[in-house]
């Protein structure tokens, strides 16, 4: 049976979709595996506690980098050392905050299909969405803070060149840390000779 135009753009639309569903699933697993093996090997070696979280895709990589930046700032003298909760919580709290956000936009998306004026509901939408955006700036901002001092105690001499490729292309920035994950060119040696020891996360 010959296929119609109609069905045979539409297999093909299908089967470019699905191409680009297999890629993009294939390209995340390998930029999880780079970033999460870089980022424990680097906390293994450098003595941070709880190094398996690195593995932790929501919450725990970020806390993985917030100790090594905390670790980094404390040996260098820096002031601000509580950017593991800081990128702990912000990750936690935006995630949650996106699912019933996510609801809400199905649900109005079903009540415009539906006829329903929802003109109020979507002001409210933005209003929330932009908010939101604000808080998600302000936590990149941080993460790469703490990812810059990273690479200065990983790599000084490339620290700006692998932070200025891993924020204008952020598929760079896994690999940059698998890398990174043998070098201390950039850390200081604290007076006793060991690195500092970071408590554990909070149950």
């Amino acid at each position: 049976m010959q296929m119609t135009p109609d069905a045979e753009i539409l297999a093909m639309i299908t089967s470019i979709l699905v191409t680009i569903l297999v890629v993009a699933g294939i390209l995340s697993l390998v930029t999880y595996i780079f970033s999460s093996l870089g980022f424990y090997t680097l906390a293994k070696r450098r003595g941070i506690r709880a190094p398996g979280l690195a593995w932790i895709p929501i919450g725990g990589t970020r806390w993985i980098l917030g100790s090594l930046s905390d670790q980094y700032a404390s040996l260098t003298g820096a002031k601000l050392r509580c950017s593991r909760h800081i990128l702990l919580w912000g990750e936690l709290v935006l995630t949650a905050a996106a699912i019933p956000l996510l609801v809400f936009a199905i649900q109005l998306l079903t009540a415009t299909l539906a006829g329903q004026d929802v003109t109020m509901q979507l002001m409210q939408l933005n209003g929330v969405q932009t908010l939101l955006n604000l808080a998600s700036i302000a936590l990149s901002v941080m993460i790469y803070i703490a990812l810059y001092k990273v690479y200065k105690s990983c790599d000084p001499k490339h620290a700006v060149l692998f932070l200025v490729l891993s924020i204008i292309f952020s598929i760079t920035m896994p690999f940059f840390v698998f890398a990174c994950r043998n070098k201390d060119l950039g850390m200081p040696q604290p007076e006793d000779g060991e690195a500092e020891q970071l408590p554990e996360p909070e149950a």
